[in-house]
């Protein structure tokens, strides 16, 4: 029994409603539901099925389009990072992924009513991946009947990291796990891998057109998808037992490798990139039904193509599809089939709108592809397309379809005049620099996709946990996103610059660029009182570097007037603990009668930051009145970091009057 049910809110789309069991996490909808897996093995694997599935014919309801829709675990997702591999989610003894690496999970699936999906996100040493599933709009159909599969990869490190993707999906259209995948002019049924250039906006898989129980469609292009890199068709068998490269054989069929039953799989594969510090990459493929109208006939046939198209400013194309199938009981002879486009659309590539076919069999399927694009003349609902066969020797059969053609969107940028910087205690500020950026989209279509990002100059950097890629998601027409990053400001003095970029799927990239002018913070040894200095009474006194990062090790003596002070002691500074352990330390010499500390110092392996504690002095003043000083010389400062610039050192002047009042003042010493 459902333990909770959330229902969407009503300032949202209608996706479908969620359900929560001891092992699964369910969205569905009229048409589809998916299901998560919550159980204790393989945690954050998916299962889809339909529901209602396509309102137009019957015999889909209630049909797989994923295997283990109730007990989700063969469809799974494979992170490559640093050339090391490991499994997406929860450990498994199973096939697929039981002798993978895994990761921690850092937060179990959840329904996020903010995204409206169902959420899972797990750590790779420093990188986070987030998967989301959430339901929405079919390309072909129009209806929400499609999973939208989302992976975002954040690196927490300051180091840069190789990253690539492999999502395993584990096809199945209701009993058929071998149904042909269906691509281009290509119906394939043996081992196959197509490269991204050659991708179209979709495949389909469907066994037959005269009786497709469920058709299944795959989302290359347009919206928020990610063409992949590499998209295989294979047997699950196969890539179970490999967790990154995807093993292909000639001509071998979907039998899946080790056993005799056909069990078909999409391998989406994106290859490694370098993901900086503090970077974030976002990867997004759709599953669910495909859109294909069907006219019976001697020659049955069927078009599929987008419901929708943007007019895009990169004037991109769209794919039109045609299954043509003779179920008579002669051979179809000289069959041809015509593209007739009305205004509106033309043809984007030199193919001709008629192709030459030739002997059909009884039986035998072809299938045909035109890149088509808007020319921008006409907005809104256009006149059907259609698609004309036809034998010489069988009467010739149309299909129809039509395609909504909408203005592109615009994207506007507006950002907040960033702050001047300026140095206050030893620092620069604010800290940390705020930088606010609003993108709005003016046109009259979806932006989809939209990402801001930050470049940055020398001397500025994120701040800790701030991402300079953040994927914003779309933005409809009149919708705005305000979005805030973080940063961190170095004290060189030097002009720099920060540029903010937003670009979506369907528009061009806006830009905005700012020259900065960065203060100068000094680099400085110096003394640091405590509390006001009073005479008869104890002063601690810090000893630290101001601006001097590159610091591994550090030796000093320092100087004063036994007439006017004693020292009790010495006390290790900040600087010289490292990952919580104690490293290398002196606390030198007291020589009261000639009023020095000899040799105060100690090293350590790494960077402790722009300011440093190196030690704390605690002495005595004494009542005289009189002038005098404590002072570092004889600095030795070392660094396997980096080149140590020249610096100041600052002594501490002390004054005590006649009344017994004390004057303190910092004074430059010379090296």
């Amino acid at each position: 029994m459902p333990t909770s049910v959330v229902e969407p809110s009503e300032q949202q789309p209608v996706t479908g409603s969620f359900t929560k069991n001891i092992d699964r996490l369910i969205l569905e909808n009229e048409y589809i539901a998916v299901a998560v897996s919550n159980s204790s093995d393989a945690t954050g694997r998916f299962g889809i099925k339909v529901t209602g599935g396509d309102p137009l014919r019957s015999g889909d309801e209630e049909k797989a389009l994923i295997y283990g829709y109730e007990k989700p675990w063969t469809s799974f997702t494979t992170l490559r990072i640093d050339e090391n591999n490991y499994i997406f989610g929860g450990k498994t003894k199973k096939r697929s992924g039981g002798t993978g690496e895994y990761g921690t999970v850092i937060s179990p699936p959840v329904w996020n009513q903010e995204t409206r999906s169902i959420t899972m996100t797990c750590r790779y040493g420093a990188v986070d991946v987030t998967q989301e599933i959430s339901i929405v709009e079919s390309t072909t159909t129009g209806y929400p009947d499609t999973a939208k599969i989302k992976y975002s990869l954040v690196n927490r490190d300051d180091l840069p990291h190789e990253v690539g993707l492999r999502v395993v999906i584990d096809t199945m259209l209701g009993e058929n796990d071998g149904a042909p995948f269906r691509i281009g002019e290509t119906a394939i049924q043996t081992d196959s891998v197509i490269a991204k250039s050659g991708l179209p906006e979709f495949w389909q898989a469907f066994d037959t057109l005269t009786d497709p129980k469920v058709i299944a469609q795959g989302t290359l292009k347009g919206r928020e998808a990610t063409p992949p890199d590499f998209l295989y068709f294979t047997n699950w068998g196969s890539v179970a037992d490999s967790h990154w490269e995807v093993p292909l054989v000639p001509e071998r069929d979907f039998t899946r490798a080790g056993e005799f039953e056909l069990d078909s799989a999409a391998v989406y594969l994106w290859k490694p990139v370098t993901l900086p510090a503090a970077g974030s990459a976002t990867y997004v493929l759709y599953y669910g039904l495909g859109g294909v109208t069907v006219v019976p006939g001697h020659l049955q046939i069927g078009a599929s193509s987008p419901a929708q198209v943007i007019l895009s400013e990169n004037g991109n194309s769209f794919s039109i599809v045609a299954y043509i199938q003779n179920t008579g009981v002669s051979p179809a002879m000289s069959t041809r089939a015509r593209l007739n486009l009305p205004p509106g659309l033309v043809l984007a590539e030199k193919k001709p709108p008629e192709i030459y076919i030739g002997k059909l069999d009884p039986g035998e399927m072809t299938q045909l592809h035109w890149e088509v694009k808007p020319t921008g003349n006409i907005i809104g609902m256009l006149s059907p397309f259609s698609v004309v066969a036809s034998a010489i020797n069988i009467p010739e059969n149309k299909v129809e379809r039509s395609i909504r053609v909408v203005g592109p969107p615009k994207l506007i940028l507006a950002v907040n005049p960033p702050p001047t910087l300026k140095i206050e205690d030893e620092r620069v500020v604010p800290a940390p620099y705020p930088l606010t950026a609003t993108i709005r989209n003016t046109g009259e279509s979806e932006a989809f996709g939209v990402i801001g990002s930050l470049q940055l100059g020398e001397g500025m950097k994120p701040a800790p946990k701030e991402i300079l890629r953040r994927y914003v998601g779309n933005l409809k027409p009149g919708e705005e996103y305000k979005l805030t990053w973080y940063l961190t400001s170095a004290g060189i003095g030097k002009r720099t610059y920060l540029g903010v970029q937003f670009e979506s799927n369907s528009t061009k990239p806006v830009m905005y660029i700012a020259g900065i002018q960065l203060p100068v913070l000094i680099s400085k040894i110096h003394l640091v009182p405590l509390t006001p200095p009073k005479v008869g009474e104890l002063l601690a006194m810090e000893v630290r570097a101001e601006n001097l990062p590159m610091l591994t090790g550090v030796e000093f003596d320092l100087i004063y007037n036994p007439e006017f002070m004693e020292i009790i002691r010495v006390s290790r500074g900040l600087f010289f603990i490292e990952n919580k352990t104690m490293t290398p330390w002196h606390s030198g010499t007291i020589n009261g009668f000639e009023g020095k500390i000899v040799k105060i110092g100690g090293e350590r392996t790494s960077s402790a930051g722009d300011s440093s504690l190196l030690a704390t002095i605690y002495c005595k003043l004494g009542t005289k009145p009189g002038e005098f000083a404590i002072a570092p010389l004889n600095i030795q400062l070392q660094s396997k970091l980096d080149k140590i610039p020249s610096y100041q050192v600052k002594g501490l002047g002390l004054v005590i009057n006649e009344k017994g009042g004390v004057q303190s003042v910092s004074y430059n010493v010379d090296q």
